[in-house]
């Protein structure tokens, strides 16, 4: 990995900005600092009217493990494409499938309420409902060892088998049919007519993108990481500043580039000529 605020980091940005590209970023530990209360998550407002700026210029999208209605309480309209449950639910998934992956999803809950209520109460683990994936977190817990041990018990009852992601101080489980974050963000840069991303995470559950090794996309994990598949890494999180800073003032001079991208799905279709 490569430190990104180089020359040659500031390059591969500036490349990014010649052509029409898509700029996805996650929003816990990326776009929002890690907070002990999940909920209080924010951005700065610095970071805040730099995104927006972002996205009137460029395709740009969040992709997060929270739920879609989540991510739009705390952004509003100044990003248009969210992406939300870790890549599985957002207007590129069918309608049949996100059912599919809810039922699984709300079957585990029911379950988990059943049988480990009490204990989970007990042990200071949070089951967070996200439709599409449950989360277990337990960050606040005194017992963080006996915390991971129930949920590692827990996860084992689950029917099917989930998906498991670990985070910082949390426990994703999704349904196995669910999309991942690595296969919205291709499907986005097709539906969007982009021919290359940058894409921005900090967690276990972004590795889905940086593991394409797709030379098209410019990977950045937030924290140098041994084993991490991304190309570059920021050294903090208020570094996500710097970044935008230089995607919107270099976007300013390449904006004869960028156009169509506030649609949600497929990119406007070219207007023909007038006769």
């Amino acid at each position: 990995m490569d430190y990104l605020l180089t020359e040659t980091g500031r390059n591969d940005l500036e490349a990014l900005l010649k052509v029409r590209s898509l700029f996805a970023f996650d929003f816990d530990g990326t776009l929002a600092k890690i907070v002990r209360d999940p909920p209080a998550a924010r951005m700065t407002r610095p970071i805040r009217v730099r995104l927006e700026q972002l996205a009137k210029r460029a395709p740009t999208a969040i992709i997060s493990g929270r739920s879609v209605e989540d991510l739009r309480s705390r952004v509003g309209t100044a990003v248009p494409h969210l992406i939300g449950n870790h890549g599985s639910e957002g207007p590129h998934t069918r309608q049949e499938d996100i059912q599919q992956v809810r039922e699984t999803s709300s079957g585990w809950l029911q379950l988990i309420n059943e049988r480990f209520q009490d204990e989970l109460a007990r042990s200071g683990v949070l089951v967070e409902e996200k439709f599409c994936s449950l989360s277990f977190h337990y960050r606040t817990a005194d017992h963080r060892d006996e915390a991971r041990a129930l949920i590692s018990r827990i996860v084992a009852e689950l029917s099917p088998p989930p998906r498991i992601v670990l985070g910082k101080s949390v426990v994703n489980v999704m349904p196995p049919t669910a999309s991942h974050k690595g296969t919205a963000l291709l499907e986005y840069m097709r539906r969007l007519d982009c021919s290359r991303a940058l894409y921005v995470g900090d967690d276990e559950t972004d590795e889905d993108v940086f593991a394409l090794r797709d030379a098209r996309i410019v990977t950045v994990r937030i924290g140098k990481k041994n084993g991490s598949s991304a190309r570059y890494f920021l050294k903090r999180q208020a570094e996500i500043a710097e970044v935008l800073r230089l995607l919107v003032e270099g976007g300013d001079k390449s904006i004869h580039t960028w156009s169509g991208c506030h649609e949600q799905g497929v990119p406007q279709p070219a207007q023909r000529p007038k006769e």
